[in-house]
């Protein structure tokens, strides 16, 4: 220990990588270097394996510290030790912890905690007594119980992941009535109880558990401020009513249960086997179906174009022509699975206004050929910390004319009203899942979108129109409302405005309002949509 505090206060540069700390207000450059200096200690062992204390010289002490967990380090601290009350993040993950050590009640300013992997760890005692903590990741540990009204419920927390813990059981007693952002996914949960204290919850991921219609319907209605809801891979035979008649929810996934599994079935087998008129007028568009990613037609390439959820994205060709092909690593993920998506890659190939599929395999895995988009961008940022389900934007670098704007909300509503009138959802409409391209060079300086492509269908479903489907294509006409509010916060705003920017402002935000806030009776549909954002371009080139 006494070797332990001497280095802490003697070292003062952390290696590269280390988990930080900022100083608190007033503790000046000199506390901000001890807590770096401390959370240095416990990351440079973090992967080391533990080592038995025993008696030895000051000198092999001083380099036993080297060869002990950050678990052990914590373990040997005396409790109050001063450069851990400036630590605002601390990475624990996989240090092979069976308890909380009891040194981490010192780190008094701690916000954000990483406790993954620690497979021995089956109790949280002492987490509520760290004030300021508000996002905990626990992710692949052994708290599969969790008891009510223990200390996790006292927690302050907003955010909270417990993916991979083997629980059976979603008790809202066991955990802070604080959350609005909770990730359960990869458990067996099969029963809910007190849901009542997830009602500030607006993002809750329960993906890849036991869940039916009948335990989650009372979860939906509880948690009054969802807005987006991953259960994907579920028990559910039924879409559960309260989908119809919650007021926020605005993302959903549902790909993988039953229900969704035997729409998807029966929407393929019309695909493939039928001649009527349908099937005839898609046929140009449908992706082919190569033997497999070794096809003389498909050459696929190693740069790296992007990596996602269980799957690596590559450069390659198809019969030539520069493509992107998609390689799944994983069977599963929090939206969904493999199979699904690759399903809905084909079923989606004739889309215009979406990221095309070209051709699929299945051997040796599974794999899409996707049109490359060159220079293509995101037009959003994925949601953070702060915005939980909002996407965040760049209002400087993702700037948008408001004639842009116009057009990206014409063709991302194009897609889906094209989705829907076959009985498909996207599930994630978001500006960080259209993809835009721009005119090169731009024209007066000014950058000018010169293509629009929805992508990622990894939250995907199939449903059915005749029974229950309006409640999901409500669900959508709200994230698309939201993401119509999200191209008016990127379109610049000037005092000198023309007259069809003013028209094209306003009328975005109306048909916002009307998207997000319509009861679900009076919800327009995306073909109405459509019509009005033409109208709308129609109105301005008047003016």
């Amino acid at each position: 220990r006494s070797a332990l505090l001497h280095r802490a206060h003697r070292e003062r540069t952390p290696p590269a990588g280390c988990v930080g700390g900022h100083g608190a207000p007033g503790t000046g450059q000199r506390a901000t270097a001890a807590a770096k200096s401390a959370a240095a200690l416990l990351h440079r062992a973090s992967r080391a394996e533990p080592v038995e204390p025993r008696r030895m010289s000051a000198e092999a002490e001083d380099d036993a510290l080297d060869s002990w967990t950050p678990a052990l380090r914590l373990l040997r601290l005396e409790p109050g030790l001063r450069e851990f009350s400036a630590l605002e993040r601390l990475d624990l993950r996989d240090a092979g912890l069976v308890q909380l050590p009891l040194a981490l009640a010192a780190c008094v300013q701690l916000v954000q905690l990483d406790l993954g992997g620690n497979r021995a760890l089956d109790s949280l005692d002492g987490i509520d007594r760290l004030p300021r903590l508000r996002i905990l990741f626990a992710s692949g540990c052994g708290l599969a119980d969790l008891p009510p009204h223990g200390p996790l419920s006292r927690a302050q927390l907003s955010m909270l992941a417990l993916k991979a813990n083997g629980m059976t059981l979603l008790d809202g007693d066991a955990l802070p009535a604080t959350l609005v952002w909770f990730i359960a996914a990869n458990n067996a949960i099969r029963a809910v109880r007190a849901p009542h204290r997830l009602q500030k919850v607006r993002k809750l991921m329960l993906s890849h558990n036991a869940l039916t219609t009948e335990a989650l319907e009372p979860l939906i209605d509880a948690a009054s401020s969802l807005e987006m809801l991953r259960v994907a891979c579920n028990k559910l035979e039924t879409l559960p009513a309260a989908i119809g008649r919650h007021p926020k929810l605005a993302w959903l996934a549902i790909g993988g249960n039953p229900y969704a599994q035997r729409q998807l079935e029966a929407r393929c087998a019309r695909a493939q086997d039928s001649a009527a008129s349908e099937a005839a007028s898609e046929a140009e568009g449908a992706p082919l179906l190569l033997a497999s990613s070794e096809s003389p037609e498909l050459a696929i390439g190693e740069e790296v174009l992007g990596r996602g959820s269980g799957a690596t994205v590559v450069i390659g060709s198809l019969r030539g022509l520069p493509v992107a092909v998609k390689l799944w690593t994983a069977a599963h993920f929090s939206d969904g699975d493999a199979r699904g998506e690759w399903e809905m890659g084909r079923l989606t190939g004739a889309c215009t206004h979406v990221v095309r599929t070209l051709a699929v395999f299945q051997a040796p895995q599974l794999g899409m050929v996707l049109e490359l988009l060159d220079g293509a961008s995101a037009a959003g940022g994925p949601p953070s910390f702060d915005s939980v389900t909002r996407d965040a934007l760049d209002t400087t670098a993702q700037a948008l004319a408001l004639a842009d704007a116009l057009r990206v909300a014409r063709e991302v509503g194009s897609a889906l009203a094209w989705l829907h009138s076959r009985g498909l959802m996207h599930g994630d409409i978001y500006l960080h899942n259209t993809l835009l391209c721009f005119e090169h060079p731009p024209p007066a300086g000014e950058r000018r979108v010169s293509a629009v492509r929805l992508s990622d269908f990894g939250a995907a479903a199939c449903y059915s129109k005749t029974d229950d489907g309006h409640a999901l294509e409500r669900v959508e006409v709200r994230s698309f409302g939201y993401l119509l509010d999200d191209l008016a916060i990127l379109c610049r705003s000037t005092e000198s405005a023309s007259a069809p920017d003013v028209h094209i402002r306003n009328a975005l935000a109306a048909l916002a309002e009307r998207c997000c806030t319509a009861e679900s009776e009076q919800a327009p549909g995306f073909a109405q949509i459509v019509d009005e954002l033409e109208a709308i371009g129609a109105v301005s080139l008047a003016l």
